[in-house]
């Protein structure tokens, strides 16, 4: 068997490596803050349980929240999406630079914060409205 040696400069693919190991430390964060919203959920009926027992008065039931449940799948869907994506992104920087070519995909971090800030302001109306 072959032994090929690669032409990539060690401080282009540590630097690379990196960005890699960054964007899974952002998917890994995403899929552990998707389940604790979506657990939010269970943590309100616990509480308002508790607070029954104790006033012994009938409280009223917490609407909306099944709001908690899709909002927390839908983030813990994007981490496992950005998990599998940080992989491809890779494979293609690896390409890149065994070409000796600068390419980046700004996108995904267009589309990461976009993401992050719609969460945010989802979450802050829920806090004002819900």
């Amino acid at each position: 068997m072959e032994n090929k040696k690669s032409n990539i400069d060690p401080k282009d693919l540590m630097a690379v490596e990196r960005a890699t190991t960054g964007l899974y430390g952002v998917a890994i964060s995403l899929i552990v803050f998707g389940f604790i919203v979506e657990k939010f959920e269970l943590f309100l009926n616990v509480i308002g349980i508790q607070m029954q027992e104790k006033a012994q008065v009938e409280l009223p039931q917490l609407e909306h929240m099944e709001f908690y449940k899709y909002l927390g799948i839908s983030i813990v869907i994007v981490g496992v999406l950005l998990a599998i994506y940080t992989h491809r992104y890779y494979l293609n920087w690896i390409k890149h630079l065994e070409n000796k070519e600068i390419d980046t995909d700004k996108n995904i971090y267009l589309f990461l914060s976009m993401f992050i800030g719609l969460v945010g302001v989802l979450l802050i109306t829920s806090m004002m409205f819900i």
